[in-house]
């Protein structure tokens, strides 16, 4: 299956919208821990998503064959897609901590990543659109 902006669109609303919900639930339900992880965990199936899709649309875009992320991050920036590549190495450092998600050190780390991924998405989408 061909990965398309569309598809990216959608996978970083839904990570907003899972990481909305967490908020809430914390503000709304603070004792309801068990309730956070699982909404947590869900945030953070979605970031993994959405990284490797993100440089995957990114390359298919802008017709590169790049299949390695730390390379299509490199082109990314190159193509002014993303402003600080290291932010990206950073995400993809996070994402492959993401098995390790049953330590809750790790799960904490890699969630403020899915909170700094979120603006970081709408940018890329929006450079994107103006490609495409």
């Amino acid at each position: 299956m061909s990965s398309t902006l569309e598809e990216l669109s959608r996978a970083a609303t839904s990570l907003k919208i899972s990481s909305d919900l967490l908020k809430n639930a914390i503000t709304q339900e603070p004792q309801n821990i068990e309730l956070h992880k699982a909404l947590r965990d869900g945030c953070i199936q979605r970031f993994e998503f959405c990284i490797e899709l993100s440089w995957k649309v990114s390359m298919k875009i802008l017709g590169l064959e790049t299949r390695a992320p730390n390379m299509a991050i490199r082109d990314m920036a190159q193509n002014y897609l993303i402003d600080d590549p290291q932010i990206w190495f950073d995400f993809l450092l996070a994402r492959n901590k993401t098995s390790q998600t049953y330590a809750e050190e790790v799960a904490k780390a890699v969630y403020l990543e899915v909170e700094k991924l979120i603006p970081e998405l709408e940018q890329l989408v929006t450079r994107l659109q103006k490609i495409k």
